[in-house]
């Protein structure tokens, strides 16, 4: 693959675990990561967040998908017309360019047109994207112990991990995205264990709205 040609988006959908397995699941999505975004302090942490957002952040290949369409499942997987509790779980799409943010302006207005309802998205330039704690990274696919053991064996780093395209592949699948015939097409592919195969068509479950919980 040539590196040179992805581009990057982030999102803020509520929460950050299920938007990042949500993404991971896209096809044209190469990898996935998850951070904080939006305030005005440095270095912010999951307990220290200050005015900072949960963020979802994602390389794609826009020959295969593009800005827009992500921009379409960005505004149909949250309820963006619901005003935010808390600005750390707010919506939010922080553009990388002035094409990016020309298209999600457009977009949510488009959106609002059709809703008829004022949409809670806020729209910010990306000034700093910070990642958020090991822990809540590929957060489902590290609750299984087998999987994880195995595919940190074929990882240099805990960086190369969560920036694998097999990892968001199966952290989605963890979380219900994608289907059966799917999974079975390309499980082969993962360097899993036939135990470890069988694991994860096991535990790969009927999708699910997006769910924010921190």
């Amino acid at each position: 693959m040539n590196h040179t040609n992805f581009e990057t988006a982030t999102f803020a959908m509520g929460c950050f675990w299920s938007p990042d397995a949500l993404f991971g699941s896209v096809g044209g999505v190469v990898r996935t990561r998850v951070g904080y975004a939006g305030g005005t302090t440095a270095n912010p942490t999951y307990w220290t967040l200050a005015d900072h957002i949960e963020t979802v952040q994602f390389d794609y290949d826009p020959a295969q998908i593009s800005y827009q369409d992500l921009l379409n499942i960005f505004f149909a997987s949250h309820k963006a017309t619901r005003e935010p509790w808390k600005r750390q779980y707010m919506s939010a799409v922080f553009y990388h360019s002035q094409e990016q943010e020309k298209l999600v302006t457009e977009a949510k207005q488009q959106e609002e047109e059709q809703l008829g309802k004022q949409l809670f998205s806020a729209i910010y330039p990306l000034k700093a994207f910070y990642l958020a704690e090991d822990r809540h990274q590929k957060y489902k696919l590290q609750r299984q112990p087998l999987l994880l053991e195995e595919l940190q064996e074929q990882f240099t780093t805990f960086s190369d991990f969560v920036n694998a395209t097999t990892t968001a592949k199966i952290n989605s699948y963890l979380y219900g995205h994608g289907n059966r015939e799917k999974l079975l097409q390309e499980i082969s592919s993962f360097g899993l264990s036939p135990v470890a195969q069988e694991l994860l068509l096991q535990n790969a479950n009927a999708p699910k709205e997006i769910r924010c919980n921190g």
